[in-house]
């Protein structure tokens, strides 16, 4: 392969940070996901019968913001300096102080919905603007020169912060409707609902999107996106969300041009996925592993929601965006996390060893042996049927919510287990003089 044709950048470990860093924000989100589910397990239909229920909007926080944004941000803190080639400012500090806000922010915020408090609301609003504001400006410093020879991966990275910075502000303020008074009289359901475009096509899509590009050719072995997908993809999905944004408030003949610029969006994201599924049709290894299950998974998810999007429904029926949220959130982005951790958290734990090991020191464990694979088989199959049973639950909340919930706490319960596994595995063969966690090539 040409390196013209690749549009994956070479990596590079110059600026590589602790293990530490982004480990800290990997074990921490399937927790939040567990935590999730545990909520609806204990509420158990009630959680599922609105989008609007306080319920509702507590364990969906749980696992955006805990899980979903907790693993991005890590992921973008470990992947900055070795894809892009850029140095953040205090990364040691500016990781701890955003892990702490975040984790912070995103369980009084979940309080806050569960117990409809608006001192609550104040509180979560001041932990997460500062927490994910100092993020994005973090990464905006360091992307402020451009990393040599990133492609297309750093051009989606700066997106994605750009979409986190516009979904920040538009939860900050859904979150003052509800801490002061004075802002009830904001048109909530479109903030609510751009909130929610920003968020998921925006922040998390911009994102899978940009590291797809790096990780799908070089982790599972496949062909490189073909250039239709890498020229401008990223900015003219940007570019669209931004269109239907403004144009999601216009009535009459001009709201055709807000319908047309969903229809687009709509077929890109589908087109991103349906060319996904077809590059892991044509890896060069046989038998798929637990990484490439999951993103399976994760893009026909995508392309499921994408069609229920499509699918004309009555306004009132709620079953239609539980659905949607539920193939979104866990079927299309946790599923991708969830096969990336499997890829990156080995890696990372044989490359610090291999970077820290002593002289004579026994051989290390490949890659693959680091995380048994057999371990992760089976918590894919149990996340494959929590997704199905979550699915169906919002059919039949009454008899397969409780289930479903369980059955997915089990599921982000055994990931934490088999990612905390590289960890202990790492704590067992570093070196004596070496502290945990610690390496030579840090920032």
């Amino acid at each position: 392969m040409k390196s013209a044709d690749a549009p994956q950048r070479a990596l590079s470990f110059d600026l590589n940070p602790r293990l530490s860093l982004p480990l800290r924000y990997f074990l921490t989100a399937p927790l939040f996901a567990a935590l999730a589910a545990a909520l609806l397990a204990w509420q158990g239909p009630a959680a599922l019968l609105t989008r609007w229920s306080p319920l509702t909007l507590a364990l969906t926080h749980l696992m955006v913001l805990g899980c979903l944004s907790m693993t991005m941000v890590g992921a973008l803190l470990q992947l900055l300096p070795v894809v892009a080639g850029v140095a953040l400012p205090r990364v040691g500090v500016v990781g701890g102080v955003v892990h702490i806000g975040l984790c912070l922010g995103t369980l009084v915020l979940a309080a806050a919905f569960w117990l409809e408090q608006a001192l609550l609301f104040r509180c979560a609003l001041a932990l997460l603007l500062a927490t994910l504001l100092l993020f994005v400006a973090a990464c905006t410093l360091a992307l402020w020169r451009r990393g040599p020879g990133a492609g297309p991966v750093l051009p989606g990275i700066r997106l994605s912060l750009a979409s986190l910075a516009i979904t920040t502000l538009l939860g900050g303020l859904l979150a003052g409707a509800f801490a002061v008074p004075a802002l009830a009289g904001l048109p909530l359901q479109r903030l609510t609902d751009l909130h929610a475009m920003w968020g998921l096509l925006g922040w998390v899509g911009l994102l899978v999107i940009a590291i797809a590009y790096q990780v799908v050719p070089m982790f599972m072995v496949t062909p490189p996106y073909p250039p239709l997908l890498t020229g401008g993809f990223t900015t003219t999905m940007f570019l669209l969300l931004a269109s239907a944004s403004i144009s999601s408030g216009l009535r009459g003949p001009a709201q055709l041009f807000h319908q047309a610029c969903l229809l687009l969006l709509v077929a890109g994201y589908a087109a991103f996925g349906a060319v996904t599924l077809s590059l892991l049709a044509r890896r060069k290894r046989p038998s798929a592993d637990p990484t490439t299950l999951y993103w399976r998974t994760a893009m026909a998810s995508l392309l499921a929601a994408l069609a229920l999007w499509l699918w004309p429904g009555d306004a009132h029926d709620n079953l239609r965006p539980l659905l949607l949220g539920v193939l979104l959130i866990a079927g299309f982005a946790l599923s991708a996390i969830a096969g990336m951790l499997y890829k990156i958290v080995p890696f990372l734990t044989w490359y610090h060893l291999q970077e820290s090991a002593a002289p004579g020191q026994p051989k290390l464990p490949g890659i693959n042996k680091i995380i048994p694979e057999l371990a992760a088989h089976r918590q894919f199959r149990t996340h494959a049927l929590a997704l199905l049973m979550l699915a169906a639950a919002c059919w039949r909340p009454d008899l397969l919510a409780r289930p479903a919930a369980a059955l997915m706490g089990i599921a982000c319960l055994w990931l934490w287990y088999n990612l905390a596994t590289a960890l202990r595995l790492y704590r067992r063969l570093r070196p004596p003089s070496t502290p945990p966690f610690t390496v030579t090539a840090t920032t």
